[in-house]
């Protein structure tokens, strides 16, 4: 396996607890040689796409490149981000799209381009044309946003089990070895989030767990506790950067939105965020609208196990980010008690 551009952009998110769906991810590249792995931010999708380029078997003598479009912020780039990736010069005179295409041939290769989501619609018209044209080539791809395309793979976050054991490795790096009650409350408090249970490990670089399990009560004082792994990206380097950075994907509507449900504390259904969140500035179809975009980009999210199938709920550290928006917005009195109200007629 020829290995170009590797650069580990994924940080120390690391991979414990990913072998199912390494295997999974791995299956279904095979089968469908375009793959988005999808997901909220700091869920570990650019952990688990750098271990399918690290031990890629879709063919001995695969190139094999990697890139993070990040920092790119021209659409127009996205190819020759591509090419050096590959490190694929294309033909001189020919657009950068068609030349990589012509180059690359019939070539095995697995391309692995990390966040996608600020390029959603340039990366799905890329990807595509390459794919059409390429026989050997395969693409996986990590976007918060899902790529408009047949591979969709949704990462979840991390089971209890899986997320304790990544916080006490960290800890013992730390050399710290707190209570596995402790721990286990802590990861419960992170919901299984790679990059939360990550920085609530950090924390015991200076306190006890005891003392980041009382902070972490308060999801509000956890958006911004540090990382301090080097090699982190900007936009994981606290969970505000994090949803910051979903935040300026968002539309007007889907900010707006995303704010004004925050103050539902546990599930909640479109309907009721029609009657809780609507008015002029909501109307009903403009917020439905806002509400699909705010479940595509997993910032609102099915109730796991619930009976009720429409029910969603926002996460505690994305509901804690909404409401500190909401206050920002002198909304926070009207929709409260907008929801105050509605609580008392559902009753």
């Amino acid at each position: 396996m020829q290995e170009s551009e590797y650069s580990e952009c994924s940080g120390p998110l690391t991979f414990a607890g990913r072998q199912p769906e390494l295997a999974e991810v791995e299956e279904l590249l095979r089968h469908t040689r375009l793959v988005t792995v999808t997901g909220p931010g700091g869920v570990g999708k650019s952990a688990l796409a750098g271990a399918v380029a690290r031990r890629s078997a879709l063919a001995p003598e695969a190139v094999v490149g990697r890139t993070d479009l990040a920092s790119l912020g021209d659409p127009d780039l996205v190819p020759h981000r591509l090419a050096r990736a590959l490190r694929l010069d294309g033909c001189p005179g020919k657009p950068q799209l068609s030349a990589l295409a012509e180059t690359l041939g019939d070539c095995p290769a697995l391309l692995v381009v990390d966040t996608c989501e600020h390029l959603a619609a340039p990366c799905t018209e890329v990807f595509t044309e390459l794919i059409d044209a390429c026989p050997g080539l395969h693409i996986l791809a990590t976007s918060r946003t899902p790529l408009k395309t047949p591979g969709l793979y949704s990462l979840p976050p991390l089971p209890l089990e899986a997320a304790a054991g990544l916080f006490e490795a960290h800890a013992r790096r730390l050399g710290a070895e707190p209570a596995p009650g402790t721990v286990r409350r802590i990861c419960a408090l992170m919901e299984g989030l790679p990059l939360a249970v990550l920085i609530a490990a950090d924390q015991l670089g200076h306190h006890s767990a005891d003392d980041v399990l009382a902070c972490l009560a308060r999801p509000e004082d956890a958006l911004d506790l540090p990382a301090s792994a080097p090699g982190l990206p900007g936009r994981h380097r606290t969970l505000r950067d994090s949803l910051g950075w979903s935040r300026r994907l968002c539309t007007a509507q889907e900010q707006l939105l995303w704010a004004r449900c925050s103050v539902f504390p546990g599930g909640f259904e479109l309907s009721h965020a029609l009657e809780v969140c609507g008015d002029h500035r909501l109307p009903p179809g403009p917020l439905a609208a806002a509400f699909t975009g705010l479940s595509w980009q997993s910032l609102i999210e099915p109730v796991p196990d619930g009976a009720e199938t429409t029910a969603f709920r926002m996460r505690h550290a994305t509901r804690a980010y909404g409401r500190q928006q909401l206050i920002r917005s002198g909304e926070e009195r009207a929709v409260t008690n907008r929801f105050l109200a509605w609580s008392v007629n559902h009753s």
